[in-house]
Parts: structure tokens; sequence; C-alpha cells
């Protein structure tokens, strides 16, 4: 008898829906699948390793299959490795590789991206590359202790490549606070890594902002229909919280943007 698939953890849509066969991982399809195979095979033309291999889609169209990324993800509890300055300016060095291989790749626009977590300004934004939008702790892959890989593709979508830093920030520095770390320094080390220039970064608190809106948003739609995960997670947070996170962002912009601008 063959071996019993692992059930990967991580992440909250796809609970329990995650397997991992051997080299292959096996999960639940986005609508667009096969533009997102597309994009993810593209990336690899460019030389770009840090997305996994699309293997296939079930008859059904449910299901896809892509190569297993091996190496470390910083599930909750989040360890202490994950909160280093290293590991920041790793991801935000291998968004900038994303993007790099993304800016020569063509997508189809009308592929029905989802726009869930999307930029609003899409696909119209100038120099727009298809974002991951949900680069959060659990989504890239480490080894040796630096950010090796991008999983979990299921909300990319067209839009500015300062958004995906929005994103990422809004998790890794993270935006919500967290005891010890510096919210100005954290923004600096993952635009450094990055390597933004001076008119995103002066532009990203703003961005942010509209992040966290659209994040608030992409909850509120989850809760309402019903979703007893993202309700338990609303309930625990609710929305006087959100309010309080937004008024925070907006009362700190100036002082966010000064730091940034300051390298």
């Amino acid at each position: 008898m063959g071996r019993e698939p692992e059930v990967l953890s991580g992440g909250m849509a796809n609970a329990g829906a995650v397997l991992r066969h051997g080299d292959a991982v096996e999960r639940p399809a986005p609508p667009h699948v096969a533009a997102l195979h597309a994009y993810l095979r593209a990336l690899r033309g460019q030389g770009f390793d840090g997305v996994p291999a699309p293997l296939g889609v079930s008859a059904s169209g449910l299901r896809e299959r892509l190569s297993y990324v091996p190496g470390e993800v910083a599930v909750a509890p989040h360890p202490a490795w994950a909160w280093t300055d290293e590991a920041l300016r790793s991801v935000g060095a291998l968004l900038r590789r994303m993007h790099e291989a993304a800016a020569v790749v063509r997508f189809d626009r009308a592929a029905g991206w989802p726009a869930d977590l999307a930029d609003p300004e899409g696909a119209a934004a100038p120099g727009a590359v298809v974002c991951h939008n949900d680069v959060c702790l659990e989504n890239v892959v480490f080894r040796d202790g630096r950010a090796a890989a991008l999983i979990d593709f299921d909300l990319a979508s067209p839009g500015r490549p300062v958004w995906d830093v929005a994103m990422a920030a809004r998790y890794w520095a993270p935006m919500r606070g967290r005891a010890g770390l510096e919210l100005p320094h954290r923004l600096r080390v993952l635009a450094g890594g990055y390597g933004l220039g001076r008119a995103d970064r002066a532009a990203l608190p703003r961005v942010i902002e509209q992040a966290t809106a659209v994040c608030r948003a992409f909850v509120e739609s989850r809760v309402a229909r019903g979703d007893a995960a993202y309700a338990a997670a609303y309930e625990e947070s609710g929305r006087a919280e959100w309010d309080r996170h937004q008024g925070r962002l907006a009362d700190r912009r100036h002082e966010l943007t000064a730091a940034l601008l300051a390298d």
C-alpha cells in the first residue's frame, strides 16, 4: 500500500485540504487556474525558481497539483527567527526578484483574476505585474534562514509592485504591532531588502492604508457569507479594533514616511 498523504498546515481558506504526496502537493484549484499555472510557468521560464512548478489539474478542474517546495514555513505560533531583520530583509529581496521576473511576463488580463485582495488600480496601473497579494508568514518558504520561495498564489492578481510590498508589510512589519518590534525600523528593513525607490517609499504608508481597507473588506465579506474561520477571527478583533487600527495608521503616516525617506 502507498504512503498516506501528509496534510499540510497553515492558512485559513484551505485548512485540511492541502495534501502532500511525495514531491507533489494537491490542493483546491482556483477558478482561474489555467491562467495562474501559465503565469507560474512563465516566472520559472524567466529563471525565478521561487515558486512551485505547476504539475496539472484534475479532470474535474477542482484540484491542482504543484511541486512541493522544501524548506521551513513560519506557521503559528510564529518562531522567533521569523521576526529577525535578516528574515525580513530576505522577504523583501525575494519579492523584488519575483517582480523583476514578472515585469517581462505577459499575463492574461481577461483571466478573471480574483478581486479579493487586488490592488484597486489593477492591470491599468503603470508597470503592473501579477502581484502575490498575500505574502504572509505562512506563504513564505525559508532555507538557511532566508526567504527562498513563495507559495499559495490563489489571490494573485495584477497591480502595482508597491501594492505587494504594502501587503507584505501588513504581516511582516507588522502593521498591528508586535512587542519588541519598531514599526518605522521594520518598514525600512523591508524597503531596503526590496530596494524600493524613493517615490514608492514616499507612497508606501498611504498604500498600506489602502491595503488595510481592502483586507478589512475581504474579512467582512467572508463573515457576511458565514465563513466560520473568518467569523471567529473577526469576533476576536472586532469592528472597533479595525477602526482603531486604521486610525493609528493614518495618524502615523507622516512619521512612517519620514522614516522611509531617511535612508
